[in-house]
């Protein structure tokens, strides 16, 4: 622990970091509308293709492939904070 920085500043930062945390969180749920609605956009948007010989939904920028909008908006919801994680 750096015992320079004051400890409103400590706490402030563990306030926000606990908030963003939250937000992330609430972020991830889907119902099945809601998860439809975000893999309509995905595909619009070129980031999921859809095999309906072997009726997948595959997310491009990762190679995976799922069998429910459900599962796919999760795994591009989380995929995409890892990503941002990265960058930053």
């Amino acid at each position: 622990m750096d015992e320079t920085v004051p400890d409103y500043e400590r706490f402030e930062r563990r306030q926000l970091a606990n908030d963003r945390d939250k937000e992330r969180t609430a972020a991830l749920r889907f119902d099945e509308s809601g998860a439809h609605d975000l893999v309509e956009d995905l595909r619009a948007e070129g980031v999921i293709d859809v095999v309906p010989d072997e009726q997948l939904l595959v997310h491009s920028p990762s190679g995976r492939a799922f069998g429910s909008d459900k599962a796919v908006a999760y795994f591009h919801m989380g995929w995409q904070a890892a990503t941002a994680d990265d960058g930053e």
